[in-house]
């Protein structure tokens, strides 16, 4: 038996039950032909990322927890998801992704609080810049002949998310995607 030593940690904001009543009508924007091409998250999983850890040892677990118990002395947020997007580019995109609108600056504020406590926990991860958004999708290598166009220019009422909490995720890969387990939730006041 094999004992695992490190976790996969992630800390993200919850939003699938929030954003669920329109999935179906965007994912349905381009999925008439293209059902296999694209693997779209289950909404039990959709979440903000604010900062991807990686693998973290499990001795570090409970000193990331407490460090995430001080920063997180903040007031609750209100924003809005209001546009679609694709990453890295609409030539060659990988992910779809629903965006933050209003609010967006309080989340940039809240993942450089958040990415600069943990930092140190990081381990020589790469730092990239941050794009509050929501990964409803991910394209298969065989992307070539998806017509995005269709979502890309899919307009929906702004959806209003009341942020209450923050979560550690650990994120598990499978071969049929990634399951997240909600480690700790911190309350925001």
């Amino acid at each position: 038996m094999r004992v695992e030593l490190e976790k996969r940690l992630f800390i993200g904001i919850p939003a699938g039950r929030e954003i669920q009543a329109i999935l179906f009508d965007i994912q349905s924007s381009i999925i008439r032909h293209n059902s296999r091409q694209i693997r779209w998250i289950p909404s039990k999983n959709i979440h903000i990322t604010l900062s991807f850890l990686g693998n973290v040892h499990l001795d570090n677990i409970p000193k990331l927890t407490k460090a995430l118990e001080d920063v997180l002395d903040l007031a609750h947020l209100r924003i809005s998801i209001e546009k679609t997007g694709v990453f890295p580019s609409p030539n060659f995109p990988k992910i779809l992704w629903l965006g933050v609108g209003r609010g967006k600056q309080k989340m940039m504020a809240l993942h450089e609080q958040i990415d600069e406590e943990v930092a140190p926990f990081k381990a020589g991860r790469k730092k990239y810049g941050f794009i509050s958004h929501i990964t409803i999708g991910r394209v298969a290598r065989s992307y070539g002949n998806i017509d995005f166009l269709p979502f890309l220019e899919y307009v929906y009422s702004p959806i209003e998310l009341d942020i209450n909490s923050v979560a550690l995720y650990e994120s598990q890969l499978s071969p049929n995607g990634a399951v997240y387990k909600v480690l700790t939730k911190f309350p925001l006041n």
